[in-house]
This record gives structure tokens, C-alpha cells and sequence, in this order.
């Protein structure tokens, strides 16, 4: 390594720490800031986030009919709120889209059958 990247890292290093102690944050090793209170310490020494408590209601609910229905009931109103958020093709713009797949699939199979009409031409030439 060169002396000015010695130099740099040095430099890098002292304003980490000076903005962790102005900041009261915690720096892992990838030297990017964390909060330390969102933060849990892995057994590696490396920092990772700390994990979501799961609540004891849903620990006894689990297994539970009710406990299935309030997620089908959640993933419709899931549902319906994306397909809120579509932006549905005006009739003018439909049909201009089915036109063109229509016109694009009747060319590419016309395409395709002259090529398989040419090659069974060459392997009959061929064969006999």
C-alpha cells in the first residue's frame, strides 16, 4: 500500500471517531453509522440489527383458525389497495395493444412457417 492511502485511512479514522463522539454513535466495521440502541451485537463482533419481538398474543394465537382468517382478510385489503394504485388502459389503448399482439403474432408465425417450409425443402433435397 502506498503512503498517502496509510495516510487517508488515518485521517478517516480520526474523523470516524470524532463524529461518533459528537454523535453518540456506534461505528461497525464496514465504518458506516448506526444507532447503538438499534443495534445488537452478534457473537462475530459485528453489529447486525436487532431482531422483532414477537408479541405473546400471536405466540398463543398460533396454530388458531382466527389466527389464519386475519391474514386472508389482511392480504385482500392488501389486495385491493395496490389495485387501487394501477393504472388501468383506457379502451382506446386496449385495443390498439390487442391489435398489435394480434399483428406481431400472425407475422412471427409467418416467419416461422417459411422457415420450416425451407428446411423441410433441404432435408427432403437431402434425404431423398
Amino acid at each position: 500500500m502506498k503512503k498517502t492511502d496509510k495516510n487517508k485511512k488515518k485521517k478517516n479514522k480520526k474523523v470516524l471517531k470524532n463524529t461518533q463522539q459528537e454523535n453518540g454513535s456506534n461505528v461497525n466495521s464496514n465504518s458506516t453509522f448506526t444507532p447503538v440502541s438499534t443495534m445488537k451485537e452478534s457473537k462475530t463482533g459485528n453489529y447486525q440489527p436487532a431482531l422483532k419481538r414477537v408479541s405473546e398474543r400471536k405466540v398463543n394465537e398460533k396454530g388458531s383458525v382466527l389466527k389464519y382468517f386475519d391474514m386472508v382478510v389482511q392480504f385482500f385489503r392488501e389486495s385491493k389497495m395496490e389495485l387501487k394504485k394501477v393504472k388501468w388502459p383506457t379502451r382506446k389503448e386496449l385495443l390498439a395493444a390487442t391489435a398489435m399482439v394480434i399483428v406481431l403474432s400472425l407475422v412471427i408465425s409467418f416467419y416461422l412457417g417459411l422457415i420450416d417450409f425451407a428446411l423441410v425443402k433441404i432435408i427432403k433435397g437431402i434425404i431423398g
